[in-house]
C-alpha cells in the first residue's frame, strides 16, 4: 500500500531497482512536464507491475526530455 497518495505515479516497462537511471519516452516526458507541470528535482513514483514502486526524482535532459 502506498504511503503517499499525493505523489504522481508513472508506469514504465523497464526493470526498476536502486540507483538506476530511467529515460522517459517522449510521451512520458510531455505528460510529466506539460500535463502535470512537474519540474526538475520533482519526486515521482515509478512502477512496472513486477518490481513494486520506486521513488524517483526528475532530472531534465533538455526542455523536452526528462
Amino acid at each position: 500500500m502506498r504511503a503517499n497518495y499525493k505523489m504522481q505515479r508513472l508506469f514504465v516497462l523497464d526493470d526498476l531497482g536502486a540507483d538506476i537511471e530511467f529515460e522517459a519516452s517522449p510521451q512520458q516526458s510531455h505528460y510529466l512536464m506539460h500535463v502535470l507541470r512537474l519540474g526538475e528535482d520533482a519526486e515521482i513514483l515509478l512502477f512496472n507491475g513486477r518490481d513494486g514502486e520506486w521513488s524517483a526524482a526528475i532530472a531534465a535532459k533538455s526542455k523536452k526530455a526528462v
